[in-house]
C-alpha cells in the first residue's frame, strides 16, 4: 500500500482518469501476479465525535493498494515498467512524482510512500494467480456439465465425466 498526496487542483482530473479506466480490461490484467489492486482517492478522515480530537488531512491523498503473488521487489518492478502510461497519469498527478513517473525512479517514489498494513486478509490463502484462474475454469466448466447431464444414466454421467473432467 502506498498513500501519495495529490498536488493542489489534480484531483478532479485524477478522479475523471481513475473513473475512465475501463471495467473489463483493467491496467493491472497487464500484471500477471495480480489477485486485486486498485486506487482510491482520500479526500480526508472520517472523524467521530468520541475522538479527543478532529484529525483531517491537509491534501486529498491517493491510495494505491494490491495483493500479489511473489515478493513486492519484483512485483514493483514489473508495475513500473508495464504500467508506465497509466502512471504518469495517475501519480504524475501527485507531489513529489518523478516526472518519467516509470522504472526505478517511481519505485523508489511508491517505496518511500509505502504504508505497511497491519491486518491483511487473504482469500486464497497460497494459491497463485493462476491456479486461482485454473480453479475458476474448473468451476465453469463443471456447472456446465452439472447443466447438461442432468438425464444421463449413471453409466452414462461416469463415462462423460470422466471424458470431459478429466477425473478418474
Amino acid at each position: 500500500m502506498a498513500m501519495t498526496p495529490i498536488l493542489p487542483g489534480e484531483e478532479a482530473e485524477l478522479r475523471a482518469y481513475l473513473e475512465g479506466l475501463p471495467q473489463r480490461g483493467s491496467p493491472f490484467a497487464k500484471l500477471e501476479r495480480t489477485h486485486f489492486a486498485r486506487w482510491v482517492i482520500l479526500t480526508d478522515f472520517v472523524n467521530h465525535p468520541s475522538q479527543p480530537k478532529e484529525d483531517n488531512l491537509s491534501s486529498p491523498y491517493l491510495i494505491f493498494s494490491s495483493n500479489f503473488d511473489g515478493p513486492a521487489d519484483t512485483y514493483l518492478d514489473e508495475l513500473c515498467e508495464r504500467l508506465a502510461p497509466e502512471a504518469k497519469e495517475i501519480w504524475g498527478r501527485c507531489a513529489g512524482c518523478p516526472e518519467s513517473a516509470s522504472g526505478p525512479a517511481l519505485k523508489e517514489y511508491l517505496l518511500q510512500h509505502r504504508l505497511k498494513t497491519g491486518f491483511f486478509v487473504a482469500a486464497y490463502n497460497e494459491a497463485t494467480v493462476p491456479a486461482v484462474k485454473a480453479r475458476l475454469q474448473l468451476r465453469e466448466k463443471m456447472i456446465d456439465f452439472a447443466v447438461r447431464s442432468q438425464r444421463m444414466e449413471p453409466a452414462e454421467l461416469q463415462r462423460a465425466f470422466r471424458e470431459e473432467i478429466g477425473a478418474s
